[in-house]
């Protein structure tokens, strides 16, 4: 088997398809449909072109991807792709490429204030954020943000990340986080938690590190940061490592505001995207009893995490 016919069976594999080898091409039941048949799916070993012969539908490799791990545009599949194989401008066939993450200085954290008057008005205990080397940023790009350090598995400093600290008027432009670093490869906080993810079996994927904090702080530390809305290919990746029992989605219930609940629709397409590597019974969409888990006492949050 040529290189190129092996990354497209690892990813393939990985994206939870179980191939057939029939000679230039392999065989498959699609997964983005139901399908009882274990051949109508045709992808070509030399360039993972593809041919779903019930559907008369066909493409490029990375147009398979996007619909298996229903990803909303052809950008976010070539992400997934971008650390595994690679379309060669010239040649119509996929090559390997190696993707360095990029490493940032440490000095990064050198002169970071340790203020912690910010998260403690939020119920943050000093001993909760000791844990996560945090603190508050007196100058350049962070400048008033409480920063935390994201680590790699070699424990190099892949990003941070900030909240700005003071009061944020409505007409400023000024995001509440910000973020340095390659964040779609980031896996936080595995560094802190990755054990205690093992031994449990079960994760509860949240928005941001205010989220995390205000879980950890009541003992609820089986948490992933998502930053954001979207599930990131590295953690999807990671999910699948650690084969949890259960993975508990619990994006904002942006809905009690009276908004679009961004929080509530991204929950439920992260749920359906993740059904293509788990059954039904493993996830379970959950949202906090207020808007975030912010704005729940610790009281409420154990509430909720008995309800589960």
């Amino acid at each position: 088997m040529t290189d190129m016919s092996q990354q497209i069976r690892d990813v393939l594999g990985e994206i939870g398809y179980n191939l057939q080898d029939h000679g230039k091409e392999f065989r498959a039941r699609p997964i983005y449909r139901d399908s009882d048949s274990n051949t109508v799916l045709r992808i070509r070993k030399d360039n993972g072109n593809w041919v779903d012969f019930k559907e008369n539908i066909s493409g490029k490799f990375e147009e398979l991807v996007k619909i298996s791990l229903n990803l909303s545009s052809i950008d976010e599949a070539k992400e997934y792709l971008s650390n595994k194989i690679v379309i060669d401008k010239e040649s119509p066939k996929y090559k390997p490429r190696i993707v360095e993450r990029r490493i940032l200085s440490q000095d990064f954290l050198k002169n970071l204030k340790k203020d912690n008057s910010y998260w403690n008005d939020r119920g943050i205990s000093d001993d909760t954020l000791e844990v996560f080397g945090g603190g508050v940023c007196n100058g350049g790009k962070m400048v008033d943000r409480y920063i935390f350090p994201v680590f790699d598995y070699r424990e190099k400093l892949v990003g941070v990340s900030g909240r700005y600290i003071y009061k944020l008027e409505s007409y400023s432009k000024l995001p509440k986080w910000k973020h340095i670093g390659d964040k779609f490869s980031w896996n936080y906080p595995l560094k802190y938690n990755i054990k205690i993810l093992k031994n449990l079996k079960s994760i509860i994927l949240v928005e941001s590190i205010g989220d995390m904090l205000s879980l950890w702080e009541a003992g609820i530390k089986n948490v992933i940061v998502i930053f954001g809305l979207n599930l990131s290919s590295s953690i999807q990746n990671t999910l699948l490592r650690l084969d949890p029992d259960c993975v508990i989605i619990s994006l904002n219930n942006d809905q009690l505001k009276k908004v679009e609940g961004a929080g509530n629709s991204a929950a439920y397409k992260l749920e359906r995207r993740l059904l293509a590597f788990f059954d039904q019974s493993q996830l379970k969409v959950y949202f906090p009893t207020k808007n975030d888990f912010g704005e729940m006492s610790k009281q409420e949050i154990l509430e909720w995490a008995e309800k589960i």
